[in-house]
Formats: structure tokens, sequence, C-alpha cells
């Protein structure tokens, strides 16, 4: 992997690119001074990850990873700043920043983060090389193509986990793993998914769930069966949520010949559950 290291100031942009990037398997890096240079290199080369000071000349930090999530540009980001203000840390969350350093920083630090980063986008990397080779040879699967189409306009991190949902949505998937999956905390990780989705991440899962519980009733799967295949493990409870949204039990569900297709989709799914929160009077 490759890095670009950009500050203004020559001292720390010298000593950045002083340390023995080699040892964590960097094998090239790039240097700016400020933020038109930075530019002119995301656009002409393919950067893996990047060290912005916050304020610089041109365009500042912020103003670049930014821009690195408009163009949709596969590059990690760390920022560097002295200051401490919370709302440069709450402006480079919205901006996927993977993490924000402040001066002065130990060189250990630097490395260690940057490390730490690099094995994370190899992670990210190699999910997304897995899912389209299966989605090139098997084709896409329905509940992953559902979930896409539904929230096409979410950060990578948000598409990332509602990715894992859709994937994982039979095992005892849960908010804590994917916290330390992504290395977040769950409160920042559940107010992100309500932010850009407009439900919780229980509600997505739920529905998930129900869509492919509904399609193996369809295809003759018996009521345990398909309650188990879906994930949920209480059966009662499964009936409970499959009748708020079907209106009838998975039973009878099962026993109807004239199904409304439009029902077994995501979106009409996560609709009702929005219709009967409105309509209790609780908020969505």
């Amino acid at each position: 992997m490759n890095l670009l290291i950009a500050d203004d100031e020559m001292v720390i942009r010298k000593g950045l690119l002083s340390l023995d990037w080699k040892s964590i398997g960097i094998t090239e890096v790039y240097s700016a001074s400020n933020g038109e240079e930075v530019k002119a290199l995301l656009l002409s080369e393919t950067i893996d990850l990047a060290i912005f000071d916050i304020k610089m000349p041109g365009m500042s930090g912020l103003e670049l990873a930014g821009m690195i999530k408009e163009y949709s540009l596969d590059t990690a980001v760390v920022l560097l700043t002295g200051f401490s203000d919370f709302e440069y840390a709450r402006e480079a969350i919205r901006c996927n920043v993977y993490e924000y350093i402040l001066k002065p920083f130990r060189p250990r630090e630097i490395l260690d983060t940057v490390a730490d980063i690099k094995k994370r986008l190899e992670q990210k990397r190699y999910r997304d090389k897995v899912l389209r080779e299966y989605e090139d040879h098997v084709g896409a699967s329905d509940t992953m193509s559902q979930v896409r189409n539904r929230f096409p306009k979410v950060s990578q991190l948000t598409a990332d986990l509602l990715q894992d949902m859709a994937r994982d949505f039979g095992q005892q998937i849960s908010l804590e793993e994917l916290a330390e999956r992504y290395h977040f905390s769950v409160p920042y990780l559940s107010r992100k998914i309500k932010q850009e989705t407009g439900y919780s991440f229980m509600d997505i899962l739920k529905a998930i769930r129900l869509m492919n519980a509904a399609q193996l009733l369809l295809e003759g799967e018996k009521v345990n069966q398909a309650c188990m295949k879906a994930g949920f493990r209480d059966q009662r409870y499964f009936s409970q949520v499959f009748r708020g949204v079907y209106g009838c039990s998975p039973s009878d569900f099962k026993k109807n010949e004239e199904v409304d297709l439009q029902k077994l989709k995501l979106h009409s799914i996560l609709k009702e559950f929005s219709r009967k929160k409105g309509a209790s009077g609780d908020e969505e």
C-alpha cells in the first residue's frame, strides 16, 4: 500500500517522511505541502492511505476528506491537528475520517495508527472482493441488492454495516459484534445507522429477517425452519412480528395463494414499521 503525507509545516512533514514506513508494509510515500497539491495527487494517483494536516493552504484536511467521500475514492484518512474543538472531530466523523490525532504526537503513535488502519482497509477490500466474486459467479444476492437499493446514499461505513447485516442475518449478529469488528463504539454505530437510514439497527435487521422468512415460507419451508434460517431464535416472537407486518400467522401465510409480492420487499416492511410506530405515537 502507498501513503500520502500532507502538512504545510516542513518540519512536521519531513519528520513524518522519515518514519520507518516499510516496517508496517507501506511501499511508497507521497508528500504535499498544501491542499491543491493533495487534490492533484488524489485525482491522478491511486492513494491508499493519507495523513492530512487539518489546516492547510488551498484546501483544508477536512475539505479534502469531504472530497474523498464525494468522489467515492478508496482512501483512508487520518487527520492531524492542534485543535481540540469537538466541532472539528464531528465534521471529521461526517467525512468518514478513520482517525483524528492531536498534535503533538509520538512517532510510534502515528505508525501504530496507520498500521491499524491499513489492516482495516485490507479487510474491507478483501470483503468487497469476495462479494464481487460471489455476485459475478452466482448472481447478486437479492437481500444484498435490496439493502443497497434501499439505502444508496449512505456513507461507506454504514454501507459496510448494512451489507454485513444482509449477509449474516441468519446468524446471531449484533451491534456489539459489529462495533468490535469496525473499531467503533456501540453508541456511535447506533447513531450513525439511525441518522443515515432513518431506522434503527434492530428494525433493519428485523426487516431483513422477515423478508427472508416470508420467502422461505413461500418456497415450502416449515414455519420452525423458516424461523431459524431467517435468524429468529424465538418462534413465538417470530410469529408475533410476522403477524404485525403481514396480518396473518406464518402458517396462514404459507396457505395464501394470492400473496402481494410487494410485501416481500425490504422497503415495504420498513414502511410498515414506520406506519405502526407513527400510529402508536412512537418516534421513528
